[in-house]
């Protein structure tokens, strides 16, 4: 039995955030996680301009859930810093505010690091007979290449993106403590860190399914996304030593 810190970045989620915390909560009362005691739902707020905190404030009475607020929008990988820097579990589980991925899908997770993993990351392009995955069209091309770009950088694994990760606690807190990319780009850097390292890292095919009203938008973070992989090939980041 672990321990597991829930990380949930969020920007501008008042909506979908309420129903992913409702599935957080049924998992568990339902007893259908069974390897794990939830300790922590840390949502990270990216300076929202919507009622995201006042959602998430809700819950408090039926999740053990704590508030970590950025005062203004700096970006996903800034908020899951953020958040990863308050978790006091054994496990950290990296997941976005949409849900995309059912939570009973950390179980699979949580078999490879019973396994020896360091890490554990959910996979929407591996395995599809294993795998349940409904996204559109124009995502799966942008997955692609954007994998396609960034393959250099982390051999061997096919999805960095996927929004579902667990890691072991003591290892996070090095990883996100030594980023330096803030927005969508940081999966890359984490993961190219970690195998830099060399930590165990496993990737394991997952259900997953496109939530309407994405974040991500086509033209602007395709421009950011190369951008960051430029500079993450050019070695211009510096990483802090432990």
């Amino acid at each position: 039995m672990y321990t597991l810190s829930i990380i949930i970045p969020a920007f501008n989620e008042q909506d979908r955030l309420p129903v992913t915390l409702a599935g957080i909560k049924a998992a568990w009362d339902a007893g259908e996680m069974p390897g794990l005691t939830l300790s922590q739902v840390i949502v990270a707020d990216d300076g929202s301009s919507d009622g995201t905190v006042a959602a998430a404030a809700l819950w408090q009475d039926r999740l053990p859930i704590e508030i970590v607020q950025l005062t203004k929008n700096t970006g996903k990988g800034a908020a899951v810093r953020a958040g990863m820097a308050r978790v006091t579990s054994e496990l950290a589980l990296m997941y976005d505010a949409d849900g995309a991925a059912p939570i009973t899908e950390v179980n699979k997770l949580l078999k490879a690091m019973d396994g020896g993993a360091d890490i554990a990351i959910g996979s929407r392009v591996m395995d599809h007979e294993k795998s349940l995955v409904t996204m559109r069209w124009h995502r799966r091309i942008i997955g692609r290449v954007y994998h396609f770009l960034g393959s250099a950088l982390v051999p061997g694994i096919r999805d960095t993106a996927c929004g579902c990760k667990l890691f072991r606690a003591e290892i996070a807190k090095f990883l996100f403590e030594s980023q330096r990319v803030d927005r969508f780009a940081f999966d890359i850097e984490i993961l190219a860190l970690a195998l830099r390292r060399n930590y165990k890292v496993a990737e394991i095919p997952l259900a997953w399914t496109a939530v309407p009203e994405s974040k991500v938008r086509i033209v602007r973070d395709g421009i950011e996304m190369l951008w960051c992989l430029i500079v993450l090939y050019s070695g211009s980041f510096r990483h802090r030593s432990r």
